[in-house]
């Protein structure tokens, strides 16, 4: 079948999970006289259509047809609203002929000879040419998907074993006007006509069992075959006029893969990768690169025929049906960096465009956005209280204490910075791009109606101080002013600061981490400054009892285990315990996980142990005492 058939049939498929606007301004035109002189020609080319059926040239006579029908739609398009009145009755002329061709093609009615097989010669008919319309999502309550659904019919018995001519289906295939089917696209060929009027006039057998799907069977022209063979994709070059990753991946995402997608995509035609959109769905391809016009995508998104697919209120721009119209005629290239990676992969979230936009900016630039953000967030809360603000060369600080005691937040926060680089040999300067925002409260009020207004949520009454880094837009971290001295809920404010700043650090990449890594490396650190520190020594006792609730030792390392109040200590306790075997292991290991392996990957790396291992040693060894397991070394 010709790439111009591929996209006709009973239905074409059910294809887009998008809603569509129309698009139907009637062209204002006029009849000129090379309009009338063409509609002469096509009269004179359809006289020769009986001359030609006579002769049984009917792939001949059927070519003429098609190409006199294009010539007056064009016509009628140019000529605007005196368009239907001038072609109308030549077009209903060329409906006729086709219905006489196929007739005089078909074999006769009642003859049960010579009919070919329902698998070889109608099956792929209808899978082409009607299962979009006639699938899943059956218009009307008709569905080809199955033997079984044609034998059930719909209003009427679709096929009379024996009779073609009292057959509906027929009846539907052969009639003229907006009774023919399919509806809105071209006619079934002369010999597809002749194909099922045999099998139907030979009794309509079926050898198969009538629920198997008709894209499954056997002699579907290779429908098998088509789903694992390999799909030509043509890579673009970069000088094409619309990219798919940058302008028609978006609007696929966004409003077509919720439908196109899964274990039974709509039509049987899947848009997660790009791959499986070329490949098409049950009734075949649905884009053919550098033809818009065949192409079933194109028909239904852009010209919303035969149906708008899928009704709704979704809305494709202008511009998505002018670029997608471009797209296929360029060529249908793809600009990613794997076809078979998924769509998504290929679309930017709204978090990560303004990363990309935020990446741009110079470091003075972003330092001004941060400023911006810092001071944003503080008039949201606290509209009535001015605060007072310090820059260092790492952070930017802000908080209702005084000038001077935030003067001497920052000077211990760029303490922390020095000592966080030396420990993870981080060269970054500063190791925040844009800086780090540090929030001082003088009060708990204050910190409270912060994080409330903020953050959406209420500050528990154990937590002093918390990170959030949640980019582009938010990086810092809120401390309340305790004093300096060790008190039940702090270590006092030097260690405090040291201990979020660490935290900081290992959130800043976005890559995901234990929390118990990230929350008790920066305790251990402070706490090897301050080793006479008395809310250490708490810290390290208290993580015994909440391991009392340990249900296996597995489970230890375990993202979840632990309440936010359990977190702190137990996580000091483990990243304690494994400093203490070696700070170079641990650096190492903290770096495998900075770098996106996994918890057991980063362990066996390191130390040749998976989580269950280590857990269990520190548990053996009361958190102290006993070795973590190291690497074999050879």
């Amino acid at each position: 079948m010709s790439a111009t058939r591929s996209r006709t049939g009973l239905g074409l498929v059910v294809l887009l999970g998008c809603s569509w606007w129309a698009i139907s301004s009637l062209a204002v035109g006029a009849v000129t006289a090379e309009h009338r002189k063409e509609i002469e020609e096509v009269k004179k080319d359809l006289s020769k259509v009986p001359g030609l059926i006579s002769k049984k040239e009917t792939e001949e006579a059927e070519k003429l047809l098609e190409a006199s029908e294009q010539k007056l739609k064009q016509i009628a398009k140019d000529a605007g609203d005196d368009g239907p009145r001038l072609v109308g009755g030549l077009l209903k002329q060329i409906e006729q002929r086709r219905a006489g061709l196929s007739k005089r093609t078909a074999p006769a009615v009642g003859g049960g000879g010579g009919g070919g097989t329902f698998e070889k010669d109608v099956a792929p008919i209808l899978v082409k040419q009607c299962m979009g319309c006639h699938g899943d999502d059956a218009r009307g309550g008709l569905k080809f998907d199955t033997f079984a659904g044609i034998v059930a019919g719909c209003g009427g018995k679709l096929v009379v074993p024996g009779n073609a001519q009292a057959s509906i289906l027929m009846q539907k295939i052969l009639a003229s006007g907006d009774n023919r089917m399919p509806k809105g696209g071209k006619p079934l060929s002369a010999d597809e006509c002749r194909k099922i009027t045999a099998w139907i006039n030979a009794g309509a057998k079926f050898s198969g069992q009538n629920e198997t799907r008709l894209s499954e069977l056997a002699a579907d022209g290779g429908s098998k075959k088509e789903a694992t063979a390999p799909v030509a994709i043509a890579t673009a070059t970069g000088d094409e006029k619309v990219s798919f990753k940058r302008d028609i991946a978006p609007f696929m995402v966004n409003l077509c893969v919720g439908c196109h997608s899964g274990a039974n995509p709509r039509a049987g035609f899947s848009l997660e990768t790009f791959e499986k959109l070329m490949r098409g769905g049950r009734g075949g391809r649905v884009v053919l690169p550098g033809n818009s016009e065949d192409s079933r995508m194109w028909h239904l998104v852009g010209k919303q025929d035969p149906v708008k697919m899928p009704p709704g209120q979704a809305l494709i721009t202008r511009t998505n049906h002018g670029n997608l119209k471009t797209w296929i005629d360029e060529g249908a290239k793809f600009d990613g960096p794997d076809p078979k990676a998924p769509l998504r992969s290929l679309v930017p979230t709204e978090a990560e465009l303004r990363s990309q936009a935020l990446a741009k900016l110079s470091p003075e630039e972003l330092v001004q956005q941060r400023t911006e953000r810092a001071n944003k967030l503080w008039k949201a809360a606290m509209q009535q209280d001015a605060p007072a603000s310090e820059s260092t060369d790492n952070v930017l600080l802000m908080g209702n204490v005084t000038p001077d005691r935030l003067k001497q937040y920052g000077e211990w926060a760029d303490e922390a910075a020095n000592q966080i680089a030396k420990v993870f040999r981080a060269k970054e300067q500063p190791l925040w791009r844009g800086k780090l925002t540090l929030f001082v409260f003088a009060d708990r009020f204050s910190y409270a109606e912060f994080v409330q207004t903020n953050e959406r949520r209420e500050l528990l009454p154990e937590i002093t101080s918390h990170t959030r880094i949640r980019e582009p837009d938010d990086a810092y971290v809120c401390l309340q002013d305790l004093g300096d001295a060790p008190a039940e809920q702090t270590p006092g404010a030097k260690g405090l600061v040291l201990s979020q700043l660490t935290e900081a650090f290992l959130h800043r990449t976005g890559v995901q981490i234990p929390e118990w890594v990230s929350r008790g490396t920066g305790l251990a650190l402070a706490a090897r400054n301050d080793a006479k520190n008395d809310f250490y020594r708490k810290l390290a006792a208290s993580a015994g009892t909440r391991l009392q609730s340990l249900a296996k030792p597995e489970d230890l390392l375990k993202d979840g285990t632990f309440s936010p109040a359990d977190l702190s200590p137990v996580g000091y306790s483990v990243v304690a315990y494994m400093l203490k075997q070696g700070e170079p292991q641990y650096v190492q290991f903290v770096s495998q996980l900075l770098a996106g392996k996994s918890l057991d990957e980063s362990l066996k790396s390191v130390y040749n142990a998976d989580a269950a291992k280590v857990a269990a040693a520190y548990l053996a060894g009361g958190g102290a005492g006993k070795a973590a397991p190291r690497k074999n070394r050879k």
